[in-house]
């Protein structure tokens, strides 16, 4: 018996047993879950102990309130609101959240507004007086909009935005002259809009978009890729901000090291129909950097190093 009760303990050890592992990613359709979906296929093929919950939500917002009350450990989340979160700025001035902390970017989503090929958009500016849909009220993407609107001299008032329950459908039928999208590439609603009519994107560029940057953490210089969409065979000049991994700064530093080595040890396998693959950030030196609009946490850092050491950074 004495010698059951010796080693009962050497066989039960938490390293050896499936981590249960709760991460918030969005809609079951969405990027966020596909993309995430896919680096914990990753993660256990590269650590049998590591398996991941993934939770649908309902994006960033909801995905911070869950880390905020435990009912997730991980989560992806836009680098905006992250920000904003971190800082207690904005819908989060009363519920500040200091103790995120990201473990890295996973790839790029380009604030894109598509635009009817034969249409009579061809500026910015024309956006102030022309039927938009720019999101939900509320949503990240009609919050961006309007950070862009705002500094053409738009106010939310001035604008006839719509809220169209297809935006397919109401561009291609004149509904409307343009509608935004805050996305990783390729995009299905696009890809869509591009089957019934011929499409193009508005670019944000030159002192526009630098004004937009500057002194900004969370917004990135981007581009809608060329080749992805019928009839846009250059790339188009935009901005972005980062889907980022992160945390809570209470999460253990081994586990979070072990998850990170794990998800990307074996990222040249990432799966290529995957969609956003377009904009993932593949090399490691992207996903950290000026990309993070937060502190990053020790046990991702961690790994980070190991690699520079290496001389793979």
């Amino acid at each position: 018996m004495k010698k059951l009760a010796m080693l009962l303990p050497l066989l039960w050890q938490p390293g050896l047993m499936a981590e249960p592992i709760t991460i918030g990613t969005g809609g079951q359709q969405g990027i966020y879950h596909q993309i995430t979906k896919e680096f914990c296929r990753l993660a256990h093929e590269a650590d049998e102990q590591l398996k991941c919950a993934l939770q649908g939500t309902s994006g960033s917002i909801e995905n911070l309130q869950r880390l905020k009350s435990g009912e997730s450990s991980y989560a992806m989340v836009q680098s905006d609101w992250l920000y904003q979160a971190s800082k207690g700025l904005g819908p989060f001035a009363t519920q500040p959240q200091p103790e995120l902390r990201a473990l890295f970017a996973t790839h790029a989503e380009p604030f894109t507004i598509v635009i009817r090929a034969d249409g009579d958009i061809t500026s910015l500016e024309q956006l102030k007086l022309a039927p938009i849909d720019m999101g939900l009220k509320g949503s990240g993407t009609r919050q961006t909009a309007l950070t862009l609107l705002n500094q053409l001299g738009a106010q939310e008032q001035d604008l006839d935005l719509k809220s169209t329950a297809n935006q397919s459908d109401a561009l291609c039928s004149k509904q409307i002259d343009a509608f935004a999208l805050v996305m990783g590439h390729p995009n299905r609603i696009v890809l869509d809009t591009a089957k019934r009519c011929a499409v193009r994107f508005l670019p944000i560029e030159g002192a526009t978009r630098d004004q937009l940057l500057k002194g900004v953490k969370y917004y990135q210089r981007s581009q809608v890729p060329a080749r992805i969409y019928p009839g846009n065979l250059k790339a188009t000049p935009t901005f972005a901000i980062a889907a980022t991994l992160v945390t809570n700064a209470a999460m253990p530093e081994e586990s979070v090291y072990r998850l990170t080595k794990a998800m990307l040890t074996q990222q040249t396998k990432f799966n290529e129909q995957t969609y956003g693959y377009a904009n993932m950030f593949h090399r490691a030196r992207n996903k950290i950097g000026p990309v993070l609009s937060i502190e990053q946490h020790p046990g991702a850092a961690k790994y980070f190093e190991e690699l520079k050491a290496a001389g793979k950074l």
